[in-house]
């Protein structure tokens, strides 16, 4: 298992792991269904895997089938007909998208609990960090999978503080004062652990690949990363900041106003290490959430 601690504050996993401990004694932590754990594996390791056999698998989750079918119906894949028969969805939308679309399925249906801000914005602003994520992916020639499921699972360990102790995160709440800057420092008065550490702690116990779990424990610091994986954590941090950009909160912080109006150096140094413009990246973001809409994520 690799390890995601930050240097500077190495109780953080143990403190995490704490937190997680406690919310599946409470039944309170996200679902991972069976469904897709079979999945993640085929798809892994078997390079011949046929569309049925990915339909078996879905089958094994209804709720799973129903999104994907619903998903199929949209503007991006509709050809005026609808669809109602799993397998014929399954081979519209293509195995190499089923993964990631599956996914996001189970991320929305996924919470029992209600987290003490707007879970709708907080879905919203992962569902086009993930579509932000994969644009990213695509032009700078990482794994777009890998990295769509980077973006979506960033800030779930926001969800994860304030479900397991909602005074506490409204405590956060109050002294974040909706600036994403002031964020972790605030996590780490009321809870000793910084969301970007406790997200990476439950992707590891659902055995993510480590570029996904690493990228998402240094979204706040990539050049923290380490080398291998630096890309993925700039990646991330470069999705957030996107959506961001583009005025969605998450339900917790914003960037300010100045920052969404002049980017800041932390950005634009980002940028520079991906070999992007911002004006590259900004036409990224446009068709990124575009994709996004056609699929009615956001």
């Amino acid at each position: 298992m690799i390890d995601i601690a930050l240097k500077t504050d190495i109780a953080q996993p143990l403190v995490g792991k704490a937190i997680l401990e406690r919310l599946k004694d409470l039944d309170d932590l996200p679902h991972f269904p069976d469904a897709l754990v079979k999945l993640e594996y085929a798809l892994t390791h078997d390079t011949e895997l046929k569309i049925q056999d990915v339909v078996h698998l879905i089958a094994l989750d209804p709720r799973l089938a129903a999104g994907l079918i619903g998903m199929v119906n949209t503007a991006k894949y509709s050809m005026g007909t609808q669809i109602s028969d799993l397998s014929e969805a399954i081979v519209r939308i293509g195995i190499k998208d089923v993964r990631v679309m599956a996914h996001a399925v189970n991320y929305k249906t996924s919470f029992k609990s209600k987290p003490p801000f707007s879970e709708a914005h907080f879905l919203k602003h992962a569902m086009l960090s993930a579509f932000m994520a994969q644009a990213l992916a695509n032009a700078l020639h990482l794994n777009a999978g890998e990295a769509f499921l980077a973006g979506l699972m960033h800030d779930i360990g926001i969800y994860l503080m304030a479900v397991e102790n909602r005074p506490a995160y409204l405590d956060v709440i109050k002294q974040a004062d909706f600036d994403v800057a002031k964020l972790l420092a605030a996590e780490t008065e009321f809870f000793g652990v910084q969301h970007p550490i406790l997200s990476a702690r439950l992707l590891q116990q659902w055995k993510f690949p480590k570029a996904i779990i690493v990228g998402v424990a240094f979204h706040h610091a990539p050049h923290k990363a380490p080398d291998e994986f630096k890309a993925y954590a700039y990646l991330t941090f470069l999705a957030e900041q996107a959506v961001f950009r583009l005025g969605f909160d998450n339900g917790v912080v914003d960037l300010s106003p100045e920052d969404r109006a002049n980017p800041t150096q932390t950005l634009l140094a980002a940028l520079a290490y991906v070999g992007l413009s911002l004006e590259q990246y900004d036409q990224l973001i446009e068709r990124a959430q575009s994709e996004a809409q056609a699929l009615e994520m956001a």
